[in-house]
C-alpha cells in the first residue's frame, strides 16, 4: 500500500468494535504494517480551511476539488490504526478493499506533517511515517 493511497474499505474495522463502509488514507508503513486514518465527509464542527485542523478532533481538511475526491473529506487524525500486509492483501483479494486515488506529494507532506502534530498518535505509529 502506498502512502497517500486512499482505499474505499466495505468492512472496515473500528476501534470501538463496530464494521462498515469507510474511505481511508495510508499514512506510512515499516515491515509489514501499514499505519491508515480514517476520514470523514461529515463536518461536525470541523474546520472548513484546507489543511491541518486542530479542532476539537484534530484532522486535515481536503475540500471538495483539491483532489480526486468527490466531496469535501476531513481526515480524522485523532484516531488511527494498523493493519498488516497480509490482512489488506487477503482484503484486496476478497473485493472489500479498492483503490480510490492517491493524494499528490504536496497535498500527501501536508497530511504527515500535521499528522505527527497529533496529540493522538503513539511512537510506535508517528515511526511508521517518518
Amino acid at each position: 500500500m502506498v502512502p497517500g493511497s486512499i482505499f474505499f474499505d466495505r468492512d472496515f474495522h473500528f476501534n470501538d468494535g463496530e464494521s462498515g463502509e469507510k474511505l481511508f488514507v495510508a499514512l506510512g508503513n515499516q515491515n509489514g504494517i501499514h499505519l491508515v486514518a480514517k476520514t470523514t465527509s461529515k463536518q461536525h464542527g470541523r474546520g472548513t480551511t484546507y489543511g491541518c485542523q486542530a479542532d476539537r478532533f484534530f484532522n486535515f481538511f481536503l475540500p471538495k476539488g483539491c483532489c480526486y475526491l468527490k466531496e469535501s473529506t476531513w481526515v480524522c487524525l485523532n484516531e488511527f490504526y494498523l493493519f498488516n500486509s497480509a490482512e489488506l492483501l487477503q482484503k484486496r483479494f476478497g473485493g472489500t478493499l479498492n483503490a480510490v486515488c492517491t493524494l499528490d506529494d504536496v497535498i500527501f507532506q501536508q497530511l504527515v506533517d500535521c499528522a505527527k502534530c497529533s496529540e493522538d498518535i503513539s511512537e510506535e505509529q508517528l515511526n511508521l511515517i517518518s
